[in-house]
C-alpha cells in the first residue's frame, strides 16, 4: 500500500506517536486540508484506476483466503493420505506374509489329500440318494439309487475285509447309515409289490396286464429284495402266485358262464347220414331227447325240432363256411358282453375256441411276466412252468369240464373235428410262443375230443347200416318221374359226397407234419367209406345193372372230389386224399369193365 500510495502522490506524515498526532489536529484543520487537496488538480483521481484498485483489493483477499485457509487444509489432507498409504503398505506386506504361509499351507494339505479323497469319495453317501430313497417315487431314477447302494456296499465290504487299511473313525456309523438305507429300498419295494397285488382283488380290480406292465418298470427290486431278504422274495412271489390263481379262475369262469349262454346250433341225431332223403322223415327220437338234457348247462339252443327239415340236414353236411375258423388267422377273441348278447347262431367251435385262445394268450402274458419279474437265479430249469401251472390249474379243469359239457349231447360230428382242429393249431401256436403247460393242457381237450369224434362215427356208420336198401335217385325227391339209377347217382351219395369232402377238407388243415395212420381221422375216414360201399352193393342188387350202378355212384364221388380243388397247406399231398382218389378209381376201373 505503500507503493501505492508514492505512484499516486499521496503523502501521509508519521507523526512520532500517531494518536497523539490525532489528537491535536482539530477538525477545521481537517476540513480545511480537505478543501485544499481537493481543489489541487494533481491530487484527481482516474475512474479507470479505481477499478484496477478494486480487482487487486479482491486478488489480495483471495490470495489471503487461499494461503490463510486451503492450503492449510491441503497440507493436512496430504499429511494424512501419507499416514494412511503407510498404513497400508503395511497391511499390504502383512497380506503377503500370510498370503505366502496359506500357500505353503495348501500344498502341504494338498499332499495329505491325496491319500484321503479316495477314502472320503469312496465312503461318502450323497444327501440327494438319501431323500430319494427315502421320499421319491420308485421309477428309474430310484432303481439308479439302488446301484448307487449296491456299488457303496462292494466298496464298504472291499474296506472291511482289508483290515491293514486304515478307516475313518465313523466308518462304522457311515456302514450303519449304509444298511438302514438298504433296509429302507427292501420295505419300500415290498410295499409297492403288495400294494399291486391287492389292487388285483378290490372291488374294482383293473387288468391284470396294466399292474404286469407297472411292475416290469421297476423289475429290478423283486432281485434286490431276493438278494437281501430270501424268505420275503418267496413270500411275495407265493402271494402273488394265489392271487392270480384267484384272478384267473374267477374271470374265466364268468366267461366260461358267457360263452355257455351264447346261442349254439343243435345239432342232434336227425343230422345222420341217411336222414333227409325222400324215403326219410325228421322225427324225434331217444336220442334227442337226451339231448335236451344239455340244455340246463347251455341254456339257449336256437334250431329247435320243429326247425329241422331235409334242406337243413343236407346242407350241414357241407362245412366251406365253417372252415374259416380255421382257415383264417384271426386271433382275436370274443369278449364276454359279446356273447352273452349275440343273436347270431353258432357252432360249438367257436366257443371252444375262444376260450382256449383266451387262456392262450393269458397263459402266454403270465409265463412272459413270471419269467421277467419272478425268477429268481435258484430256480431249476422248469421252475417257472411248474409256477406257471399252478396259477392255470384251477382255470383248466374249468376249461376242461366246460369242453365236456359242450360235446356231451351233440351230434355234431364236425363241430368236434374242428375243435380237435383248433386245438391243434392252438398246440403249434403255443410252440412258436414257447409257453409251457398250453401243449399238455391241449391234449386234455384232446382226449375228450377224439374219443367223442369216434363215437360220432360210429353213429355216421350205424345210420348208414340202417338205411332203406333203395335206388332212388337225387332228383325224384318227392316226384313221381324216377330218373334212371344206372346214369342217376344215389341221393345216399349225393350225400355222402358232401359229408366225404367235409372230412377230406378237415383233414387237410394241419400246419404240422403228422403220421396220418396214426391219427383217429384216418381209419374213421376208411371205415365210414367201407359202410357206404356195402350200403350201395346192396342197393345195386335192386337195379337192373349192379356194376352200371356202382359205376355212376363211385364216378360221381371221384368228379365231386376232383372237381373240389382239395389242395393242403404243405407241398405233399395228404395220405387220406391221395388213397382216397385211387381207392375210388379203382372201383370205377373195376366196375366199369
Amino acid at each position: 500500500m505503500d507503493s501505492l500510495c508514492d505512484i499516486l502522490g499521496f503523502k501521509e506524515a508519521s507523526p512520532p506517536n500517531g494518536e497523539e498526532s490525532l489528537n491535536n489536529k482539530t477538525e477545521d484543520d481537517v476540513y480545511e486540508s480537505y478543501v485544499k487537496s481537493s481543489s489541487n488538480k494533481e491530487y484527481y483521481l482516474h475512474p479507470g484506476l479505481l477499478k484496477e484498485l478494486d480487482d487487486l483489493v479482491s486478488k489480495e483477499e483471495k490470495l489471503r483466503t487461499s494461503t490463510e485457509v486451503l492450503i492449510p487444509n491441503l497440507k493436512t489432507y496430504f499429511v494424512d493420505f501419507h499416514n494412511n498409504l503407510n498404513a497400508l503398505t503395511k497391511d499390504l506386506d502383512f497380506v503377503k506374509g500370510k498370503s505366502s504361509e496359506l500357500s505353503s499351507l495348501l500344498k502341504s494339505n494338498s499332499s495329505r489329500l491325496k491319500d484321503i479323497s479316495p477314502i472320503v469319495n469312496d465312503l461318502i453317501i450323497s444327501p440327494e440318494v438319501i431323500d430319494q430313497v427315502l421320499r421319491g417315487k420308485i421309477d428309474h431314477k430310484w432303481l439308479d439309487c439302488i446301484d448307487y447302494l449296491n456299488d457303496k456296499q462292494e466298496i464298504y465290504h472291499k474296506y472291511l475285509e482289508e483290515t491293514d487299511k486304515e478307516k475313518p473313525q465313523d466308518f462304522d456309523h457311515l456302514n450303519e447309515v449304509l444298511q438302514i438305507l438298504k433296509a429302507v429300498c427292501v420295505e419300500r419295494s415290498k410295499k409297492f409289490i403288495v400294494i399291486r397285488i391287492k389292487r388285483l382283488r378290490d372291488g374294482h380290480p383293473v387288468p391284470a396286464q396294466r399292474i404286469q406292465e407297472e411292475l416290469l418298470q421297476v423289475k429290478e427290486i423283486y432281485q434286490m429284495i431276493h438278494k437281501t431278504k430270501p424268505e420275503l422274495a418267496l413270500g411275495l412271489r407265493e402271494a402273488y402266485l394265489n392271487t392270480m390263481k384267484w384272478y384267473y379262475k374267477t374271470y374265466f369262469s364268468r366267461y366260461i358262464r358267457s360263452l355257455t349262454i351264447l346261442q349254439y346250433v343243435q345239432i342232434d341225431s336227425n343230422f345222420g347220414l341217411g336222414h333227409g332223403l325222400s324215403n326219410t322223415s325228421v322225427s324225434g327220437s331217444y336220442a334227442n331227447y337226451l339231448f335236451s338234457g344239455g340244455r340246463s348247462l347251455f341254456a339257449s339252443q336256437v334250431t329247435s325240432r320243429n326247425d329241422i327239415t331235409d334242406d337243413t340236414i343236407n346242407d350241414y353236411f357241407q362245412i366251406s363256411k365253417r372252415l374259416d375258423l380255421i382257415t383264417q388267422e384271426d386271433k382275436t377273441v370274443m369278449v364276454s358282453q359279446i356273447a352273452e348278447n349275440n343273436p347270431v347262431a353258432n357252432y360249438l367251435e367257436v366257443g371252444f375256441k375262444n376260450l382256449n385262445l383266451a387262456i392262450l394268450d393269458n397263459c402266454t402274458a403270465e409265463f412272459l411276466f413270471l419269467n421277467e419279474f419272478f425268477r429268481l437265479p435258484t430256480d431249476e430249469g422248469d421252475g417257472i412252468r411248474k409256477l406257471l401251472l399252478e396259477v392255470f390249474q384251477p382255470t383248466f379243469d374249468n376249461a376242461l369240464e366246460f369242453t365236456h359239457h359242450l360235446i356231451d349231447n351233440t351230434y355234431d360230428i364236425f363241430g368236434v373235428l374242428i375243435s380237435i382242429r383248433v386245438a391243434h393249431r392252438l398246440q403249434f401256436e403255443a410252440q412258436s410262443r414257447q409257453t409251457p403247460c398250453i401243449d399238455d393242457y391241449l391234449d386234455g381237450q384232446l382226449i375228450l375230443l377224439w374219443p367223442k369224434f369216434q363215437k360220432l362215427v360210429d353213429f355216421q356208420c350205424e345210420q348208414l347200416r340202417s338205411v332203406a336198401i333203395t335206388t332212388n335217385t337225387a332228383h325224384i325227391r318227392g316226384s313221381e318221374n324216377h330218373s334212371d339209377p344206372l346214369v342217376t347217382p344215389h341221393e345216399l351219395t349225393v350225400q355222402f359226397s358232401k359229408f366225404l369232402l367235409s372230412l377230406l377238407k378237415l383233414s387237410l388243415t394241419h400246419k404240422e407234419l403228422l403220421d396220418e395212420r396214426s391219427e383217429p381221422l384216418f381209419h374213421s375216414i376208411n371205415r365210414i367209406r367201407d359202410d357206404f360201399e356195402t350200403i350201395m352193393t346192396k342197393c345195386s342188387k335192386k337195379s337192373k345193372n349192379a356194376e352200371k350202378f356202382l359205376t355212376t355212384n363211385y364216378m360221381y364221388l371221384y368228379n365231386s372230389l376232383q372237381q373240389s380243388f382239395l389242395k393242403s397247406d404243405s407241398e405233399r399231398e395228404p395220405l387220406i386224399l391221395s388213397e382216397t382218389k385211387v381207392h375210388l378209381s379203382q372201383l370205377i376201373e373195376a366196375y366199369s369193365k
